[in-house]
């Protein structure tokens, strides 16, 4: 869901304020009317000649355009907003063994891209929202992200979308890649589905101290899995419990689904979460007639400590001869502390972690420092059962982050990666500079 689709009923920043700038772009909004004793609005209609109502009519903004996170555009009454936005992450690595050669490449110390993106969301006739997003990165750009139009109920808590979206399934893998706490998802990615196009219908109900969430998609399973172009559609399903008391610690857990029908074959290979590196443990091409994964999830959060994990199981219903239907497993955990003070921020609408605000942003106008957070994670992941020979790969990740402002964030990783099916260990050193809005 669009945050432009949260928003849809809060109230934009005060002009002149240190969040938002007006800009009108015809005439000038007028001062909010005074209340009089007889209950009419002093200097309306009611007080007014025709001539005046007319041209105060004439002078009145038919729209208004502010800075707020982004460049907004907003109709009267909220008829019509457009956000224009964009972020960029820019990844370095070195290899402990460069130049070593693994079965599906070499590593390399190098720098990249990892995203660049613009997208344009906003909400229409109240009750309708948009988004557009492409990625300007990597796999031969501009790669199209997210196309959907969506509607929000009004009387019941029902939202539903149609077109390109990220798939619910799993914690991390429904968490926006600006907003994990390491610079790569753990290794249980290999399961998890990216982005697919068809239908999502969303349901959630929050209460003083608690709100669950409820996601299910039809979706059209896209070539991310080697699966190949297939007319079938497949489900997705997210379910997420969240209890908070007031001041007290943060409990969440989770359970999803899917199912993805495979046109001939399907194929599970993941990388030592560092995208500079080739994938460790790759399974090859499987014949299948459909893929079904179930995940795990459980998060805790208390002041400024953290600890999340998950775990996921993958059966593949195997089409080839001799193959069976093997079952590939994986998951992780990790713990981190917040050392300014601050907590992570859960969002209850989609039951996922959001971005973290330091609260002392540097250079701001204290003169801080920005927000410091220590994690550390292991990740295990298992590709091999009957006859396929995947690998087994295990990580270790010692986590660093600076949240200097809101927008602004420097990531480091150092990893310690074992996978079996190469020889030897590989220590990996990596750092990102993001920006987003």
């Amino acid at each position: 869901m669009s945050e432009a689709a949260q928003e849809s009923t809060k109230t934009r920043p005060a002009a002149g304020s240190s969040q938002a700038r007006e800009l009108p772009v015809t005439g000038g909004a007028e001062k909010p009317a005074l209340c009089r004793g007889d209950g009419q609005t002093a200097g309306g209609p009611q007080d007014q000649t025709p001539g005046e109502a007319e041209e105060q009519a004439d002078d009145a903004p038919t729209f208004e355009v502010y800075w707020d996170e982004g460049l907004h555009v907003q109709a009267p009454h909220r008829n019509f907003t457009l956000r224009l936005g964009g972020s960029a992450q820019n990844d370095s690595a070195a290899f402990s063994n460069t130049g070593f050669d693994t079965p599906l490449g070499t590593l390399e110390n190098g720098v990249q891209w990892r995203r660049v993106r613009v997208f344009a969301e906003g909400v229409f006739a109240r009750y309708f929202d948009y988004k557009l997003q492409y990625d300007f990165a990597q796999n031969e750009p501009p790669n199209l992200k997210d196309a959907y139009l969506g509607y929000t109920a009004p009387v019941v808590p029902l939202r539903i979308y149609a077109g390109r979206f990220r798939t619910p399934l799993g914690l991390e893998g429904h968490t926006s890649g600006m907003d994990t706490t390491f610079m790569e998802r753990g290794l249980i990615s290999a399961f998890l589905l990216s982005r697919n196009t068809g239908f999502l219908f969303y349901a959630d109900a929050a209460r003083q101290a608690s709100n669950f969430h409820l996601a299910v998609a039809a979706i059209k399973p896209e070539d991310d899995f080697g699966i190949g172009s297939t007319d079938k559609f497949g489900v997705s399903m997210r379910f997420s419990y969240a209890f908070h008391p007031r001041g007290g610690t943060l409990w969440h857990v989770g359970g999803d689904y899917t199912h993805r029908p495979v046109d001939e074959t399907v194929r599970f290979l993941e990388r030592p979460e560092s995208n500079l590196a080739p994938a460790f443990v790759d399974t090859g091409n499987i014949a299948a007639e459909s893929v079904d994964t179930g995940v795990f999830e459980f998060a805790l959060v208390n002041g400024p400590w953290s600890f999340q994990s998950e775990g996921a199981i993958t059966g593949v219903n195997s089409s080839g001869a001799g193959e069976g239907n093997p079952l590939f497993w994986g998951g992780y955990g990790f713990v981190s502390y917040m050392v300014t003070g601050e907590s992570r921020p859960y969002k209850n609408m989609q039951g996922n972690f959001g971005r973290v605000l330091p609260a002392d942003p540097f250079l701001g106008g204290d003169g801080g420092n920005g927000a410091f957070e220590v994690a550390f994670r292991v990740s295990y992941l298992d590709l091999e059962d009957k006859d396929i020979r995947g690998g087994r790969l295990l990580d270790l990740t010692w986590g660093f982050n600076w949240y200097a402002t809101r927008n602004a964030r420097v990531l480091g990783n150092i990893i310690w990666a074992d996978p079996k099916r190469v020889e030897g260990s590989t220590w990996i050193a990596q750092v990102r500079l993001q920006w987003a809005l």
